[in-house]
């Protein structure tokens, strides 16, 4: 989730731009999540303040990606929902009020990047995540001409491996991770 690491892509328009350092934008990077609800349902939520940096070489394929998400900002939709989540049980926001996706390895394929590998902290633990990335895109944004790139990001976790055990199995333990990433080059030419 995190940043959710997805947000995590932004790297260079064409793959002739050597190392580029993108910064994600708050306004088009949206980590959300969805869990099974008592087998009946989908519950899906998502995280509405997070920030982050990514540096992708196309040429070299390597990459680094650091995502912090405000876990205090997860939202459900649902004000009773929120203050459950955001409670003692699921994300505890007041001993750990953030959540971080940090990777120093990402996977190119055709010159794009297809995979990020790296750990994910939640709840003070740590543990590797890999997030697929899909639909990588650049080009410049339409008022500013700045470049811009973005992507749909998703990972699947089991949120018992961070110890939030709180009703399993009838809220599900396996959560879809789902990031709509998009971020502006760093001091562009």
């Amino acid at each position: 989730m995190k940043y959710l690491a997805a947000l995590l892509i932004c790297a260079c328009i064409p793959s002739a731009w050597a190392a580029e350092t993108f910064t994600l934008d708050p306004g088009h990077t949206f980590p959300s999540f969805e869990i099974r609800h008592h087998e009946i349902s989908l519950m899906r939520g998502k995280f509405n303040r997070s920030q982050g940096k990514v540096m992708l070489d196309a040429e070299k394929q390597i990459g680094a990606i650091e995502i912090r998400v405000d876990a205090t900002s997860g939202d459900s939709g649902h004000e009773g929902l929120n203050q459950k989540l955001l409670g003692a049980n699921f994300f505890r926001t007041t001993q750990f009020p953030e959540i971080l996706f940090s990777s120093g390895t990402v996977e190119f394929k055709d010159g794009k990047p297809v995979s990020a590998t790296g750990n994910l902290t939640l709840l003070g633990v740590t543990k590797p995540v890999t997030l697929e990335i899909r639909d990588y895109g650049c080009t410049l944004q339409f008022l500013s001409r700045r470049p811009l790139c973005g992507a749909d990001v998703h990972a699947v976790i089991k949120r018992s491996d961070f110890g939030m055990n709180y009703g399993i199995p009838l809220i599900g333990d396996e959560v879809k991770l789902a990031i709509e990433v998009e971020g502006f080059k760093d001091n562009p030419n």
